[in-house]
C-alpha cells in the first residue's frame, strides 16, 4: 500500500443558524494503527494541492469558503491560491516572531481571511491578534472558566469566534449563549434528544412512511401508490432520477420507469432521503453530509465486494444518521421499521462487510486516519490512494445531484 498518498476530507464550519458558512480541508500521513511524526508542510501542501490543483475548489467545497492549516513555512510565502475562498489557518505550535507577524501582515493585506487554530492567551500567541479575522478556541482542551475568560478577552477585539470540537448539542447552545458566531465539531451527525420529548407529527408521518418503504415484502405497485399519494415527493424524485447525477440519455417519466433502470433497492433509498429532507428544523448540511457518505459507502462497498451494484451500501450510508433527522437513538427507530438483518447489524453493531464499510467511512469523515483499518481494505484490494478518490468523488458527484434536490426554507 502506498503510505504516502495525501488524503483529503472535509468538516462543515456553521454559523448560528446552522447554516454551512465554509468547511476545514483536513489531511494526515498516518495510514497505520500507530502514532507516527507527521510532516506538517507536506501534509498541508498536498490538502492544497488537491483543493486547488488535483480537483476544482468548487468540486471541493462548493461556493463556500476552505479553511486550511498553514505552517511556519507555508505562512513565510504568500499563498498563490484564490483568496476569495481560501481560508489561512494558522497552527497553535508556530514560532510566533517579527518574520512571522510580517508575513500575516502581508497576507491580510492581500485580502486573505486569517484564522488562529487552537488558540489559548499567551505571552506570544496575543501578537497575532490584530492580523486575525477568526480565532478557534477548543471547547474540550479549555474548561468552562477558561472559554468564558478568552470570550471576554476577544470580544472587545472585533474578532468572530468559532467554537471548535462542539461533540454535544448542549454545548452548542451554551457556546451560541457565550457569543460565539461560528461552530464546529461532529454533533450534527447525532440526535437532539430531550427529556420527554415525542415525535413530531411530520417525523411521525415520515416514519410510517420509511416503515412501509423499507419492508422487503413492499413491492413496486405498493411503492409507486405511496409515492403516488405525495405529488411534491413524486416531482422530487423524477427531478432527482433526471439529474446529472444519473447520466440517462432518456427522460425518466415515472417511477415504474425509474425503478426498471435503478433498481428496486436505489429507489428505496432516494425516496428514503427526499422524505427525510423534508423533516421540518434540520439544516441543509445533514442532508449534505447524509448524502456524501451513502455515495462513499456505495463506492468503497462496490470496490471492496467487486459487486458492480453497492445498493446495500448506499443504503447504510443513507439510514446511518436517521437518528440525527427523527432525534430520537437509533435502535429505537430501527425497531420501527422492516430492513434486513443485514442493514441493522451493519447500522447497530458495525458487523458483515457493509457494517465493515460504514465503519471505515465514519473514520474517514473525521481524518481519524490511524483508526482505520488499512490492513483489512488492503486485503481486499483497497489501497489509500483509492480510498482518497471515492471520497472526493463523492464530494463531486453529490454536487451533481444536490442540483435537483430542493430544500425549503432550510
Amino acid at each position: 500500500m502506498n503510505k504516502h498518498q495525501p488524503l483529503l476530507a472535509r468538516q462543515p464550519i456553521f454559523d448560528r443558524d446552522m447554516a454551512v458558512y465554509a468547511y476545514e480541508l483536513l489531511c494526515r500521513d498516518s495510514h497505520e494503527n500507530r502514532a507516527i511524526v507527521v510532516d506538517g508542510d507536506q501534509a498541508s501542501s498536498q490538502v492544497l494541492l488537491r483543493a486547488f490543483t488535483d480537483l476544482s475548489i468548487g468540486e471541493v467545497v462548493g461556493e463556500y469558503k476552505a479553511f486550511i492549516n498553514f505552517t511556519r513555512n507555508l505562512l513565510l510565502r504568500t499563498p498563490p491560491f484564490s483568496r476569495t475562498q481560501l481560508v489561512v489557518e494558522v497552527l497553535e505550535d508556530q514560532i510566533v516572531d517579527n518574520h512571522l507577524l510580517a508575513s500575516l501582515g502581508q497576507i491580510r493585506a492581500q485580502g486573505y481571511t486569517i484564522a488562529l487554530d487552537d488558540f489559548t492567551i499567551n505571552s506570544s500567541s496575543f501578537k497575532m491578534l490584530e492580523y486575525a479575522d477568526i480565532v478557534k478556541l477548543d471547547v474540550l482542551d479549555l474548561t468552562d472558566e477558561e472559554l468564558r475568560y478568552h470570550v471576554d478577552y476577544l470580544k472587545p477585539l472585533g474578532v468572530t469566534l468559532l467554537a471548535e470540537k462542539i461533540e454535544t448539542y448542549e454545548m452548542l447552545e451554551h457556546c451560541k449563549s457565550l457569543g460565539f458566531e461560528l461552530f464546529q465539531g461532529y454533533f450534527l451527525s447525532r440526535p437532539q434528544i430531550m427529556s420527554g420529548r415525542k415525535i413530531t407529527e411530520n417525523r411521525q408521518t415520515i416514519l410510517q412512511l420509511l416503515a412501509q418503504l423499507n419492508d422487503p415484502s413492499t413491492d413496486i405497485q405498493a411503492i409507486e401508490h405511496l409515492v403516488a399519494q405525495d405529488p411534491v415527493l413524486s416531482y422530487k424524485l423524477l427531478k432527482l432520477i433526471n439529474s446529472a447525477a444519473f447520466h440517462f440519455v432518456c427522460k425518466i417519466e415515472s417511477l415504474r420507469q425509474a425503478i426498471t433502470l435503478l433498481g428496486l433497492i436505489q429507489v428505496r433509498s432516494w425516496i428514503t432521503l427526499l422524505s427525510m429532507a423534508s423533516i421540518d428544523e434540520k439544516p441543509r448540511e445533514l442532508c449534505v453530509s447524509t448524502l456524501v457518505r451513502a455515495r462513499f459507502c456505495q463506492t468503497l462497498g462496490e470496490a471492496v465486494s467487486s459487486t458492480k451494484r453497492g445498493d446495500s451500501y448506499f443504503t447504510v450510508g443513507l439510514l446511518s444518521t436517521i437518528d440525527a433527522f427523527m432525534d430520537a437513538p437509533i435502535d429505537e427507530l430501527l425497531q420501527k421499521i422492516s430492513i434486513s438483518e443485514t442493514i441493522r447489524d451493519a447500522l447497530l453493531y458495525y458487523k458483515n462487510v457493509e457494517g465493515k464499510v460504514l465503519e471505515i467511512v465514519k473514520l474517514y469523515e473525521k481524518a481519524d486516519w490511524d483508526n482505520i483499518d488499512w490492513g483489512w481494505l488492503e486485503e481486499h484490494g483497497v489501497e489509500a490512494s483509492a480510498l482518497s478518490h471515492f471520497y472526493t468523488e463523492s464530494l463531486v458527484w453529490v454536487t451533481s445531484a444536490l442540483e435537483s434536490l430542493v430544500f425549503d426554507a432550510k
